[in-house]
């Protein structure tokens, strides 16, 4: 069995874990680097992150497609949000970590 070439690839982005790990990745990433509030942040990068799916998937000016990319923006968001809220849950109240976390609580 070959290993693949890429880490994400676009079958790979456009699961629901793939989506998710992009968007609480790149939402970590901008509360680190600037401090803004990731669950404003979050909802901003889901809603983007399923809207390039729909665009490489050449589905954007589907109508039925955008209404569940809409709706399947949220579910990105919360899973997301789990995922920040449990990688924060092992170093919240811990010393050692000076200024802003990478993961944390978004709500």
């Amino acid at each position: 069995m070959a290993l693949p070439d890429d880490f994400y690839t676009f079958a790979s982005f456009a699961t629901l874990a793939g989506t998710a790990g992009i968007t609480a990745v790149v939402t970590g990433a901008i509360y680190k680097a600037f401090g803004l509030p990731p669950a404003k942040v979050g909802l901003v990068a889901a809603f983007l992150v399923v809207a390039a799916g729909l665009f490489f998937a050449d589905k954007i000016s589907d109508v039925k497609a955008d209404i569940v990319g809409f709706f399947n923006a949220f579910l990105v968001y919360a899973t997301a949000a789990g995922i920040s809220d449990f990688g924060g849950s092992k170093f919240r109240g811990g010393a050692g970590f000076a200024g802003r976390p990478f993961f944390r609580s978004w709500f």
